[in-house]
């Protein structure tokens, strides 16, 4: 029984003899020249009368390989779970440098992998940063023009801000975190003190700017888009634009340097992305913004215009 025991003891599983097994391994196949061609190792050996014409004997894509080693004239690949072996008469330098090359295609495909993998990751977090941010930029500049009325329609301002919701916390993998506490507005709001509600709608704004301008471009993926300094020159772009229609809302007549700030942004813009506004069209829109009854319908509008190229992005 004891006997019987230790041979039960001794017996691995299927699984980890398998595992133990050597991989299959190909007989030494003579060749005389080594090339990659389009992302693909070629072997070539001389056939026909003399030996005088090259062929090739084997092609393996060199993404597919798992592993390459060379010992002097000989060099193994590993593809597809076999090892294939060849054998060169002299110049034993060739699979030298063979597998360095192979070996640095292989890294720098990982790289690149890794890169894209990365750049899909921060793409979806930046979209979802920016689409939040600017939901949350349209209530606080919602409740600044709303204080401008010459009579405060306070129950439509807090109808307003009740699109705050509860309190926005974002963390993602890629980018940092982003945290807005909305509770002080809405009290604010509650109260119906003019001054601290706009004290406290500004703080939001200003929490959300630094976010954007504070992001590190040394961290930036600046071949993918869009990228950090594409979400920097969004949010600035849209804070502009509404800061032109809240300086209509106040009756400011100057608003040069806005209007050319937004040009630049936008400009910059259409040059490294596919968000391409018809500047003209949305400028001339917010002109038409005069008469507090027209106000909302301008602002939504005018705000359209630039919401439809975050599509683009």
């Amino acid at each position: 029984m004891k006997s019987l025991r230790r041979r039960k003891e001794k017996r691995q599983p299927d699984s980890a003899v398998q595992e133990n097994q050597p991989k299959p391994k190909t007989k030494d196949i003579p060749v005389i020249k080594v090339e990659v061609i389009d992302d693909t190792v070629k072997f070539f050996d001389a056939k026909g009368f003399l030996k005088k014409r090259l062929v090739v004997v084997k092609e393996i894509p060199v993404y597919e390989i798992t592993v390459i080693e060379n010992f002097g004239n000989e060099l193994s690949v590993t593809w597809k779970d076999v090892t294939h072996t060849f054998f060169m008469k002299g110049k034993a330098e060739a699979f030298g440098k063979l597998r360095d090359e192979v070996n640095r295609m292989l890294e720098e495909h990982q790289k690149s992998l890794e890169n894209n993998e990365k750049a899909t990751l921060r793409r979806n977090e930046l979209l979802g940063v920016i689409n939040a941010s600017i939901g949350i930029i349209d209530l606080s500049f919602d409740v600044l023009i709303g204080l401008q009325a010459k009579r405060i329609n306070w129950q439509q301002v807090e109808d307003r801000s009740n699109g705050f919701g509860e309190n926005l916390s974002f963390t993602g993998q890629t980018m940092p975190p982003l945290n807005l506490d909305f509770s002080n507005v809405s009290t604010a709001i509650k109260r119906q003190v003019p001054k601290e509600t706009s004290k406290e709608a500004y703080n939001i704004l200003k929490t959300i700017y630094e976010y954007f301008n504070g992001l590190s471009l040394n961290d930036d993926l600046k071949d993918y888009r869009p990228n950090l300094q594409n979400a920097k020159a969004v949010i600035l772009a849209y804070y502009t634009l509404n800061d032109l229609l809240l300086g209509k809302a106040v009756g400011d007549k100057e608003n040069k340097k806005e209007n050319s700030q937004l040009e630049t942004v936008l400009q910059n813009l259409a040059n490294e992305t596919n968000f391409k506004v018809n500047i003209d069209e949305l400028k001339g829109n917010i002109d038409k913004m005069g008469l507090e009854s027209d106000r909302e319908s301008i602002i939504e509008e005018s705000r359209g215009i630039f919401k439809e190229q975050l599509k683009q992005l």
